[in-house]
């Protein structure tokens, strides 16, 4: 494994660090380390995933100027539907169990842009509606900055999917397929500078799996990020130039028959500075049916898991962690 080196210096000795994945090699040779690092962590690192330095830098200057907006004016883009516009202070907890409170942070949700007359929310389609967004007068170029960097990200998830797929042993297409009319969703996260405190049941956001297919995540340079390694212990996640930050999510691991992990995060607030943070939850088309792949599975090792519908799936999770959606159904 290389030095997990943050961008604003290098991670402390003895760290314990994450496995690289470089997409620019040869897609066989990238789906060898990817699979030891899927059964091993369910986090990773992918470099030369082909988003630009300067799309990357221009999105967190965008999503810094739409936090930095008074309260009235952010929530003038709520909308009260899941995966769609503002979300304050609180409104997401993802562990009630240990979490007294919502997390400290607040969000902006938003998908790919869709024509208006598939732009359409039904019970079958909950997350097809409209994205919401800030007056262009208000953020002049914010609107098409997170669309140039959202589909920067997807063409980025995209090249991963086939190395997923080599890596168990399918064909490289297998999980594109299922991307046609993706629900992927990217969400911008500005962490306030509260400090956490685990006793009391203050997280910056709560520990949890994440529900879909995999994230995958980029980060300014403020720490915060921990994984529960294989052995229980959490242990920090630092940045990584030019890298984004990858981990397998609920409905993989339930494709792969508990092969690949969806490892235990969380995020703690220890420097009292603000942090911000932008993951593309990387789900695919709502009807997609999630079970035991033949590869993963046999008379001495039979599913563990009943098939589920992804779009259901995604939706019961989401359900229960904000407080203010509806569901958009």
């Amino acid at each position: 494994m290389e030095d997990c080196r943050s961008e604003n210096g290098a991670a402390p000795a003895g760290e314990r660090k994450l496995p690289i994945i470089d997409l620019s090699l040869d897609e066989h040779k990238a789906a060898a380390a990817l699979r030891e690092a899927c059964i091993t962590f369910g986090f990773f690192y992918i470099v030369n995933h082909g988003v630009s330095d300067d799309l990357i830098a221009d999105t967190f200057k965008q999503s810094e100027r739409f936090f930095s907006q008074p309260l009235e004016e952010k929530q003038k883009c709520a909308s009260g539907v899941l995966l769609k516009g503002y979300y304050g202070m609180g409104e997401e907890t993802v562990d009630p169990v240990k979490q007294t409170t919502g997390g400290t942070k607040e969000s902006f949700e938003f998908s790919q842009e869709r024509s208006p007359d598939k732009a359409i929310a039904t019970p079958e389609r909950p997350f097809h509606r409209p994205n919401v967004w800030p007056e262009e007068a208000t953020l002049p170029g914010f609107k098409q900055t997170m669309l140039n960097y959202f589909e920067g990200m997807f063409d980025a998830g995209m090249r991963l999917l086939r190395v997923l797929a080599l890596a168990l042993e399918l064909e490289p297409t297998f999980f594109v397929e299922h991307y046609t009319d993706s629900v992927a969703t990217a969400r911008l996260l500005h962490y306030d500078a509260t400090l956490s405190d685990t006793d009391a049941g203050l997280y910056a956001c709560g520990e949890h799996t994440d529900y879909g297919m995999m994230t995958l995540l980029k980060t300014d340079d403020v720490p915060g990020l921990q994984i529960q390694w294989p052995d229980g212990e959490w242990v920090d996640v630092y940045p990584l130039e030019r890298a984004f930050i990858v981990n397998i999510a609920d409905m993989l691991e339930h494709w792969t028959n508990g092969l690949f992990r969806s490892t235990n995060h969380r995020v703690l607030n220890t420097t009292g500075r603000e942090r911000y943070s932008i993951p593309l939850f990387f789900d695919s088309n709502m009807d997609v049916k999630v079970e035991c792949l033949p590869t993963c599975c046999s008379a001495e090792n039979p599913a563990k898991y009943d098939p589920v519908m992804s779009g259901t799936w995604l939706l019961e999770k989401l359900q229960a962690t904000y407080i203010t959606a509806d569901g958009g159904s």
